[in-house]
């Protein structure tokens, strides 16, 4: 699969590189996705362990399926983009 976990990264980081994406708050979303989402953690993000005990959280809520977890899941996604976008913005400062 093009989009799936190769040389170590995650499907998001994947989707960042493949469509170059250059959004600097996608790319902290992206290394805090992969501490979340691989076992080989390379950024050490604090934020990884929250992120990954939330999404295992939404596979025992008895939803349906892969698409109805990713519909409730859309809203932490945003919430962590928005939490991305102020870190980066605070370190541009």
């Amino acid at each position: 699969m093009e989009l799936g976990h190769h040389e170590g990264k995650c499907s998001f980081e994947a989707i960042v590189e493949k469509y170059g994406i250059e959004d600097s708050a996608i790319h902290l979303l992206a290394k805090i996705v992969h501490g979340a989402d691989v076992s080989k953690d390379l950024y050490n993000r604090p934020e990884a362990p929250g992120l990954k005990a939330i999404a295992e959280g939404f596979r025992h809520l008895g939803l349906k399926d892969d698409y109805e977890i990713l519909e409730k899941e859309f809203i932490v996604y945003d919430a962590l983009y928005a939490y991305c976008r102020q870190k980066v913005e605070e370190e541009q400062r």
